[in-house]
């Protein structure tokens, strides 16, 4: 699960005209619109353990896929990497974890 943020100009009620906004994404989700004129900020409810749930079951179902793709794509490489992919896996999985754990509270928080 990713938060991602991006500025943009859109109409703002409070300035009546268009100003620099930023948009807070949750992985492609809107989570938040903040004019930064006036700082008028909209919140937009995200559920975030749906959010978390759909992620893992694309990169779930598409692991094969991937793995396949990059066997192909070059054995080489991909058989000298993989022992070292496999030893930091769970590195990279508690750091994920981590990561989303913070982004449940805070979302949860938030509702």
């Amino acid at each position: 699960m990713k938060e991602t943020n991006m500025t943009t100009e859109l109409f703002c009620l409070r300035c009546q005209s268009d100003t620099p906004h930023r948009l807070t994404y949750l992985n492609s989700t809107i989570s938040k619109i903040q004019c930064l004129q006036c700082s008028r900020t909209h919140r937009v409810r995200v559920d975030v353990k749906h959010e978390l749930y759909h992620e893992l079951l694309e990169r779930i179902k598409t692991k094969p896929i991937r793995i396949t793709k990059e066997y192909k794509n070059n054995m080489s490489l991909f058989l000298k990497i993989f022992p070292r992919r496999v030893v930091n896996k769970p590195f990279r999985l508690y750091k994920e974890a981590k990561e989303m754990k913070t982004l449940i509270k805070k979302y949860s928080k938030r509702h």
